[in-house]
């Protein structure tokens, strides 16, 4: 029987769902090519910070940047997991990988997306840690993204709510490289509450003039 408590949790297994065998293989296939620890298909940013104790320092230049998380980016009052316990009965009787629970899973984010922004986050400087999804690149370096919660994204897959998910336009000089994408993140900068569309999913939060840099997962 499947149980869903959190929102992370459903985004995980909509990616796992829709990706397809070959973005499934290249994903993995760029994970194993580096020395780090792999991670996961759908794994939760929250899961990687959960596990570091003395998270990597960012420079001394961000000493005034406040530390934020996901669920930061949820307005206060709205509660994720009603919505999920509201139709914790269809869920599981729905097989998995049906067209059923696609379209099941369609409402519940059409739901999720009502929430809209956390409103008293415009203007701060936050850092924030995610995993990037490209838009576009500048020559080496990674271009406009999408920040999102979890590893995996891909142009197949069902796009997190509104409210987790962050445009990011890095600084000149601020981006990190295209073989590291498949790396966490931290994000430092001025948020703004500004919804915009991309070919990839629509955004409930922008952070312009950007500074990206290498978050270092812990090695058990």
């Amino acid at each position: 029987m499947k149980y869903f408590k959190i929102t992370p949790l459903i985004l995980s297994c909509l990616l796992l769902a829709a990706c397809s065998d070959g973005g499934v293989n290249k994903a993995e296939k760029s994970v194993e090519s580096t020395t780090e620890q792999p991670i996961a298909l759908g794994t939760d940013i929250a899961a990687i910070i959960a596990a570091d104790e003395k998270p990597e320092p960012l420079s001394t230049t961000n000493t005034d940047a406040q530390n934020i998380e996901w669920d930061d980016l949820v307005p206060a009052e709205f509660k994720p997991d009603k919505i999920v316990e509201k139709y914790q009965e269809e869920i599981a009787a729905t097989p998995e990988g049906s067209e059923e629970e696609r379209v099941l899973y369609k409402k519940i984010m059409g739901e999720l997306n009502s929430a809209g922004p956390n409103l008293s986050l415009k203007g701060k400087k936050v850092r924030i840690p995610g995993f990037v999804s490209p838009l576009d690149t500048n020559g080496e370096f990674v271009g406009d993204f999408l920040l999102v919660p979890y590893y995996g994204s891909c142009i197949h897959s069902p796009p997190p709510p509104i409210n987790q998910t962050v445009m990011v336009s890095p600084g000149e000089g601020k981006s990190i490289s295209l073989s590291k994408i498949s790396r966490p993140v931290w994000v430092v900068g001025e948020i703004q509450v500004d919804e915009i569309t991309t070919d990839l999913a629509t955004a409930g939060y922008q952070i312009r003039n950007a500074q990206i840099e290498a978050y270092i997962q812990p090695v058990n």
